[in-house]
């Protein structure tokens, strides 16, 4: 009985820092009329906390007018503000992961910018990446390595917005990472700036294509930029830049070769 107790309290703790959710599924009536443009997403990174504090902003064309606007967002992380087009609005955040805003009167339809404060402790992967959740770990040295997983799960595991495969944001996306100074963040789209202080490195990269929520994920590391140049088959030079572990410096030219290859294959069927 003993042994049945304490793995009912290990399986009970598990789910109560994982998330065993699913993306996509029926599109909601309130989502249904949302069609997101842009995300933004701009928090801190404590890897000795486990914590990520912060905000996002949802750039959204609203096709009719609405009571409510409702997000997609964990309910492991707390919720501490909502403002519409730079207005304070109310809001419920509840167990089944929705987070809905309530509008003083109805949103008019047009262009609507939602920003949502918010933070605390993301759920974590059980077992990546098989299990969507953010992976707290070190390399060989002892610096932190952190990385997120959710292609199952969506993106709501760790920023609000509108989990569905049909709306993916037609104008990019912005994440504006900040991390203890000496480490590096690695994200989809172009690093635009690192910004540093004397404590921490803010990375800000930007992807300017239609992408989908799950792929707005990055890692943090104690990272070397390994680069080469891509010829593609219309001749044009493409950078092709990895960020590896310092620790796995002499793979990384490796590993570039073998994404070479790759791209060559695709690019054959595919063009370029």
């Amino acid at each position: 009985m003993k042994k049945f107790l304490s793995l009912l309290m290990l399986c009970l703790s598990v789910f109560a820092f994982g998330q065993n959710l699913r993306s996509g599924g029926v599109l909601k009536p309130e989502q249904a009329i949302m069609d997101i443009r842009h995300y933004t997403i701009a928090f801190n990174v404590e890897p000795e906390k486990k914590t990520i504090n912060g905000y996002t902003e949802i750039d959204l064309n609203l096709s009719v007018v609405s009571p409510v606007l409702l997000l997609d967002l964990w309910h492991g992380l707390t919720v501490e503000q909502t403002l519409v087009n730079g207005k304070k609005e109310s809001f419920e955040h509840t167990d089944n992961d929705l987070l809905t805003i309530t509008g003083t009167k109805p949103f008019a339809a047009g262009k609507i910018k939602i920003k949502v404060v918010y933070g605390g402790t993301p759920g974590v992967a059980i077992r990546a990446p098989w299990d969507g959740g953010f992976t707290w770990s070190s390399d060989s040295k002892g610096n932190p390595w952190i990385a997120i997983t959710c292609q199952a799960e969506g993106g709501k595991i760790f920023f609000p917005c509108k989990d569905h495969p049909s709306d993916e944001p037609n104008e990019g996306a912005d994440l504006i990472i900040t991390v203890p100074k000496g480490l590096s963040v690695a994200g989809p789209g172009l690093l635009k700036k690192v910004s540093n202080t004397k404590t921490t490195s803010t990375w800000h990269w930007k992807t300017n294509y239609t992408i989908s929520n799950y792929c707005l994920v990055f890692d943090i590391g104690k990272y070397t930029k390994v680069t080469r140049t891509y010829t593609s088959i219309l001749g044009n030079k493409i950078p092709m830049e990895f960020y590896v572990l310092e620790e796995h410096t002499d793979k990384g030219t490796h590993h570039l070769e073998v994404l070479e290859q790759t791209c060559k294959v695709l690019e054959k069927y595919f063009g370029e």
